[in-house]
């Protein structure tokens, strides 16, 4: 079983830190624990960004809503996963989605201000955090450059893109074909006969709900 140092280490704005730095973060960082059941609230929808929250156990699912169309985006991630750091500065610092806990669940928080110390601290933490934001200011620019050719596949690969993390475990697009058809400019017919023909392939799964994506990487 990892250490309290081995699961720090891993989480992904802490890599390439030692032990020391980890032990000098623990002494300097008021870092708080909060355990959920499966199915509570983590993190509310429009809730401020105040602290910075990891998955350490259980797992978590994210849920993705359009305003403009009644289709969600559910991804599924597991410990090592941040919870929404590129919220805490900008013109817009509420949390864009839900998240809900899967089974029982662990989350490790400390506050912006304890974060902002620690970028100074040390410049291996700025460059993760750099990487970090840059992953996900660059992933949108890279979706419409990949996915523009207005077909169904590629207007809910832009979804799933720019949405969704690689490192999730499951993917669901939860709407009803009049959404997804209306959503893809298409017709419902069409729209039945790609989920078909998709299906047969193994790219993905299709339940009364909506679509399963079986393979984040294959499907884009």
């Amino acid at each position: 079983m990892s250490t309290m140092y081995e699961m720090i280490m891993d989480l992904p704005l802490f890599k390439g830190v030692g032990k020391d730095q980890v032990s000098l973060f623990l002494e300097k960082t008021n870092v708080g624990f909060s355990n959920y059941n499966d199915g509570d609230t983590v993190i509310a929808l429009g809730e401020e960004a105040t602290m910075v929250k990891f998955v350490i156990s259980g797992s978590v699912k994210i849920i993705h809503s359009l305003a403009s169309c009644p289709i969600m985006i559910e991804e599924y991630c597991d410990p090592g996963r941040v919870l929404g750091a590129d919220r805490l500065f900008g013109m817009t610092t509420g949390y864009p989605f839900w998240v809900k806990a899967v089974g029982k669940t662990s989350i490790m928080e400390f506050s912006k201000e304890q974060y902002v110390n620690l970028l100074h601290s040390d410049r291996i933490y700025m460059l993760n955090f750099f990487n970090y934001l840059s992953l996900r200011a660059q992933r949108p620019i890279e979706a419409i450059c990949d996915y523009g050719d207005g077909g169904i596949r590629s207007r809910l690969s832009l979804l799933i893109g720019i949405m969704t993390s690689p490192g999730s475990n499951k993917i669901y697009i939860k709407a009803s074909d009049e959404a997804l058809s209306r959503y893809c400019s298409t017709d419902e017919g069409t729209l039945a006969r790609w989920k078909r023909d998709m299906e047969d392939s193994g790219v993905v799964e299709c339940t009364p709900l909506g679509i399963r994506i079986l393979s984040r990487a294959e499907f884009l």
